[in-house]
């Protein structure tokens, strides 16, 4: 795709010209690329229906994040040169946060331990949701983290209830940004 600057007769042209090629504007630039074919000939696998609608899903989000002041204003403070903050909810829609680690610290199945999660989002992680299980897959408890007011990644939950058997548990982590995505670790210990 060409990138046409400081020409006067194109700057800020959107849209095609006989069929053949198009104008795009992306943030201050203009683009000239070749009008796109689509074959309605060929039938869609299921990957590419489930991918398609994945992205509708995205695009739908985005126009909604834009239609929040607050939330769009946010988006367009993390958009770099040349993204706008569409851009930057489409992207956000479509990645799932990841959850990198759980560090259980002390914990030894009494309550007021804390255990430590780091999740990263490529915009922001919303919430973390911690579970903690006995070696037969028992629920111990259950609840939301509270995010580090000075690391931004990471998460705290405070136990809160005795675990008598904590040979063998697990503690399961999930992570959710804003769109809905999740992320999830489990340990076994």
């Amino acid at each position: 795709m060409a990138r046409v600057t400081q020409n006067a007769l194109v700057k800020g042209a959107r849209g095609n010209v006989g069929k053949q090629f198009v104008y795009k504007k992306r943030g201050k630039n203009t683009h000239i690329a070749l009008m796109p074919t689509i074959d309605k000939t060929t039938v869609p696998t299921e990957n590419q229906v489930r991918v398609r609608d994945k992205f509708a899903d995205a695009s739908a989000y985005a126009s909604g994040a834009m239609a929040s002041p607050e939330l769009k204003a946010e988006y367009e403070r993390k958009a770099p040169s040349g993204k706008t903050a569409h851009n930057m909810a489409f992207r956000d829609a479509l990645k799932a946060p990841v959850v990198k680690g759980i560090d259980p610290g002390k914990y030894a199945g009494l309550p007021g331990a804390l255990i430590e999660i780091n999740a990263k989002d490529d915009f922001r992680v919303a919430s973390v949701f911690v579970s903690i299980r006995t070696a037969t897959g028992e629920l111990v408890e259950e609840g939301n983290a509270i995010l580090n007011p000075i690391h931004r990644n990471r998460w705290g939950y405070t136990t809160v209830r005795e675990n008598p058997s904590v040979a063998g548990y697990s503690i399961s982590a999930t992570a959710r940004d804003i769109p809905g995505n999740e992320g999830k670790l489990d340990i076994t210990l």
